[in-house]
């Protein structure tokens, strides 16, 4: 996956244990309305409503699951990279593991979570029937060809090459970032 911008200092910002302002103000979204309107902006400019549902899928879930619970910051750090066809979501939430413990007691490891999230159907929103969004997400990026990273605490996914594959990282992330590339 191609570098962009500023994505090492990303990666240290979700590393750090506590921050107190936002990496760059003119891509944090603090509130989903916000979110919402920038990709009703990201579809105006690239008629890609395939493309426009996986982000929205991700960077919903910011809020879904962290809604009271953010470590520091709330909201979602997004953004889109049109030339290169690279979308950047990041959030400094509790994270997969943390939000899925609630429902699937024992869960040992952050990759033991980030494969549940992304193949089961199973919602940190419980008792609400849903839990569907992952899953979808890795479909359509399977089935476009497109590629995916995702890491929430040291557990990672990668979809390439229309191949979906699960793995520990030896560097911890603060709630979840995912670079997708259309």
């Amino acid at each position: 996956m191609r570098n962009f911008t500023k994505k090492e200092e990303l990666f240290k910002w979700l590393q750090l244990a506590k921050v107190e302002q936002v990496l760059d103000p003119a891509c944090q979204y603090n509130s989903r309305d916000v979110f919402q309107a920038k990709l009703d902006n990201i579809y105006q400019a690239t008629k890609n409503p395939l493309m426009v549902a996986v982000a929205g899928e991700i960077g919903n879930n910011a809020f879904d699951h962290n809604l009271g619970n953010w470590r520091d910051i709330s909201g979602v750090y997004f953004k889109h990279f049109m030339d290169d066809r690279l979308i950047v979501i990041a959030d400094r939430g509790r994270g997969v593991k943390k939000t899925l413990g609630n429902i699937v007691p024992g869960i040992k490891s952050d990759k033991e979570a980030v494969e549940i999230a992304f193949t089961k159907t199973i919602s940190g929103r419980s008792p609400e029937q849903r839990g569907n969004g992952l899953k979808f997400v890795a479909e359509a990026v399977k089935r476009n060809n497109w590629e995916l990273f995702f890491q929430s605490g040291t557990g990672l996914v990668k979809i390439e090459n229309g191949t979906m594959s699960f793995s520990e990282s030896s560097a911890v992330i603060n709630g979840c970032l995912a670079v997708l590339k259309y």
